[in-house]
């Protein structure tokens, strides 16, 4: 097992974001007090979890494998000849898109390291954006109850509510929990499978205006907009075609939608646009690219303790934590003033007491995290 160079930093940790501008000289690995690194190179652009033949890499006393061959697709793990989950050893890596550079982290013993962290908003309103997993937020309320109290949303922009969360039963809990007056709007039932009776759903405080999306098909999308203190904002949750890799039907259906959102994002009546959601970027990052275009900026959101931008995980599968949630804007009328990813195991016992939340909240509540913004107003 080669011996990795140990390098401390000053400052804070590599963030596994897949940009590589805080790594420092030339080398490939190295380690930290917390973690140990490692930069790999492909000779052409793959997803990891996805490669037609597993690529293995060593990395301090683990033998780790991208699309082990048994499966074709995900990560496997070992130590000394035994199985051990991706999950226990904090394996992260990024981009989770294809590409042919990726940044690799596993943690090292006993580092998991609480933060305090502050969840109030520092802007005009608050947008979050969250994949609620299999309508889960009205099936574990009391769950979902402490993290949107926490958080204090004036929009959400939700995903994967179940055909039977109706717009009323919505409102009706988002009252109940968070007070005020709520508006919302939801995508309809595709079909009769369960992935396609799931919804998309913009809820807000302000008043909505739905809006059409044109030959939208079976994209479980929704548009409106809204008046927030006098200014009209076009806002719009999504939820893109899962799964596949940078070929294939899945991502050329999501190539597909993201025009759709594209040319409907298109609103001459508003002074600013807010998409969000679940875009499933496990293929290529075009689909973004789609949308941005020139005039959209990405919210660059880290979840509490700094150093990850995952949205997604979950410990019984094979796939690692990835970035599958993104938060797009654009005009001149908005800014962002603050934004996060909540994970609620990164905060200390004195931040979870203060905002009244537990430790495993958002792992209980949902394999998405939920994504944070605060906008201000520009003059």
């Amino acid at each position: 097992m080669p011996i990795l160079p140990l390098l401390l930093f000053a400052l804070s940790p590599i963030q596994i974001d897949g940009s590589f501008d805080d790594w420092t000289g030339t080398a490939d690995s190295f380690e930290d007090s917390s973690y140990i690194y490692e930069r790999i190179k492909l000779p052409r652009p793959a997803c990891l979890q996805k490669l037609a033949k597993e690529k293995a890499v060593s990395i301090g006393p683990y033998e780790i494998l991208f699309s082990p061959n048994e499966s074709g697709h995900g990560v496997s793990c070992s130590k000394d000849g035994e199985q051990i989950s991706p999950y226990a050893i904090g394996l992260v890596f990024a981009p989770s898109t294809a590409s042919r550079e990726f940044e690799i982290r596993i943690d090292k013993p006993q580092t998991k390291k609480n933060c305090t962290f502050d969840l109030e908003k520092t802007g005009a309103f608050r947008v979050v954006s969250w994949n609620v997993q299999f309508g889960s937020l009205l099936d574990n309320t009391r769950c979902s109850t402490r993290i949107l109290k926490a958080l204090k949303p004036d929009v959400l922009l939700l995903q994967e509510l179940d055909s039977d969360d109706t717009p009323e039963i919505v409102v009706a809990f988002l009252q109940d929990t968070l007070g005020d007056s709520w508006n919302v709007l939801m995508s309809e039932v595709n079909g009769t499978e369960r992935h396609h009776k799931l919804r998309s759903a913009i809820a807000s405080t302000f008043p909505l205006e739905e809006l059409v999306i044109k030959n939208k098909g079976t994209l479980k999308a929704v548009r409106a907009h809204a008046d927030i203190y006098g200014t009209v904002v076009q806002l719009l949750s999504l939820h893109l075609r899962c799964c596949g890799g940078p070929q294939g039907e899945e991502e050329e259906q999501r190539q597909r939608e993201a025009k759709i959102i594209r040319r409907a994002a298109k609103s001459p009546k508003s002074k600013a646009s807010i998409i969000a959601g679940d875009w499933n970027l496990v293929g290529t990052k075009k689909p973004l690219k789609i949308v941005v275009g020139r005039d959209f900026t990405v919210v660059e959101a880290l979840q509490p303790d700094g150093e990850l931008y995952a949205t997604w995980s979950n410990t019984n599968s094979p796939f690692t934590p990835g970035r599958l949630d993104w938060m797009v804007f654009n005009g001149k009328k908005i800014q962002t003033s603050n934004s996060f990813v909540l994970d609620s195991s990164d905060l200390d016992a004195e931040t979870l007491e203060k905002y009244g939340l537990q430790r495993d909240d958002t792992a209980n509540l949902s394999d998405h995290l939920p994504l944070v913004a605060d906008f201000v107003f520009t003059k």
